[in-house]
């Protein structure tokens, strides 16, 4: 009797072994079916966006929409903050509707040479340097492969709910451009010429020591300049200057007065970009 309720237990336990087995290979194969599928649409993206052709217009008639996000965080307690998965939306939106991810440094050469433009070319832009930015934005970033800049506050790297160094460096080599928002914030226009001066100098190399990337694009604390900071901005060798005034980027409105298209909680991307 014994070896037979011995037996039935065996019996049992090996059924129940081989079923959980069973189910572990049939999700190992679900997970590993799921990520070739992700890596094959990413493949596919990648090519579509290589077969895009590009156009040469004059320099004058070349608009390019520069984004403005500020904290993609779940907590949306003001119109800076976005939510991941609004974010996550626009972003599909910008994928589906084939726009190409263009960083500082192209951005710069579009507007003074209005040489190899994409059909749909559009700049995402972050201010502050939020730590979900690294957490939330940067991931979904990746997963479509787009180029993004962070206007970073040096002052504040790694403090004050702001992303680290570590963060800084693995963005920076995964197409998320670090550029300079200035070292404390202050309103430039409330500063003297070698004061503002400083702030960018400063935020400049240190950002670049960082990421050991050139630093080409400078953001101009709410909004706020002048002549004395435009006329620092070039001195200190930023090829860029970005407000916070609405529109496309057009070097028409000269090179450091750059406005921007800002993204607060709501806003459908397809009621400010073309289609």
């Amino acid at each position: 009797m014994k070896k037979t309720s011995i037996l039935v237990i065996v019996c049992c336990l090996a059924i129940f072994l081989s079923a959980c087995s069973s189910n572990k290979i049939s999700a190992d194969e679900s997970t590993k079916s799921e990520r070739k599928q992700e890596k094959k649409e990413i493949r596919d993206f990648k090519k579509k966006k290589a077969e895009q052709p590009t156009r040469d217009l004059p320099k004058e008639k070349v608009t390019i929409p520069v984004l403005m996000y500020h904290s993609i965080n779940q907590d949306v307690r003001n119109s800076l903050i976005v939510k991941p998965s609004e974010f996550a939306e626009q972003m599909k939106w910008l994928k589906d509707q084939h726009y190409t991810t263009i960083d500082m440094d192209e951005l710069a050469n579009m507007l003074k040479t209005g040489k190899n433009i994409p059909e749909k070319p559009v700049v995402i832009t972050f201010d502050d340097g939020y730590l979900d930015n690294y957490q939330n934005a940067y991931p979904i970033l990746k997963k479509y492969q787009f180029k993004a800049t962070i206007f970073v506050i040096t002052d504040k790297i790694g403090q004050d709910n702001h992303f680290d160094q570590r963060a800084m460096k693995e963005m920076s080599k995964n197409g998320i451009k670090m550029e300079s928002h200035t070292v404390t914030h202050r309103e430039l226009n409330q500063l003297d010429y070698v004061s503002q001066l400083k702030e960018l100098t400063d935020s400049k190399k240190t950002i670049s020591e960082i990421t050991g990337k050139p630093v080409v694009g400078l953001c101009y604390p709410v909004g706020r300049f002048n002549a004395d900071t435009e006329k620092a901005a070039k001195e200190s060798g930023y090829e860029l200057g970005f407000t916070t005034k609405p529109g496309f980027a057009n070097e028409n409105k000269g090179m450091y007065q750059l406005p921007r298209v800002r993204m607060a909680p709501g806003i459908k991307l397809d009621s400010v970009l073309p289609k």
